[in-house]
């Protein structure tokens, strides 16, 4: 993708990623806390190899983020984006892990927050964060 902006430099591209590569602590992310691999069955119902695919977006994040091109990354607050209620309320981070109360956000919330950064660009070469 960075490749293929180089061709297209005014062009942005708008991407959403996983929760994984969000800080827990200074320096610690999410999917390298003990256990993360192994609580992706119980939390997301998905098999543990699927830590390939959250430390792939992980990886990919840092592309963006050494590259020069016109890039925003969306990082849902929590694993699990499901359908549910467009209500408008959410909460806006950066990348830290939002403390949600175990809730998920919907799709049609995490939709929202990505067409309004498609609208008003606010984290143009930047990572931000949506949850409850």
């Amino acid at each position: 993708m960075v490749t293929a902006l180089a061709r297209h430099p005014a062009t942005r591209v708008l991407v959403v990623g996983g929760a994984g590569s969000l800080e827990v602590a200074l320096g610690r992310q999410l999917v390298d806390e003990p256990g993360f691999a192994d609580n992706l069955i119980t939390g997301l119902g998905v098999p543990r190899e699927h830590y390939r695919v959250v430390a792939a977006l992980r990886d990919a994040l840092n592309v963006y983020r050494t590259s020069d091109r016109l890039w925003t990354y969306l990082s849902p607050c929590s694993g699990r984006v499901d359908p549910g209620e467009r209500t408008g309320r959410f909460r806006i981070g950066g990348d830290q892990l939002l403390d949600t109360g175990g809730r998920d956000i919907s799709a049609e919330n995490l939709a929202m927050a990505l067409l309004d950064e498609a609208h008003l660009p606010q984290y143009i070469q930047r990572r931000f964060t949506v949850g409850y």
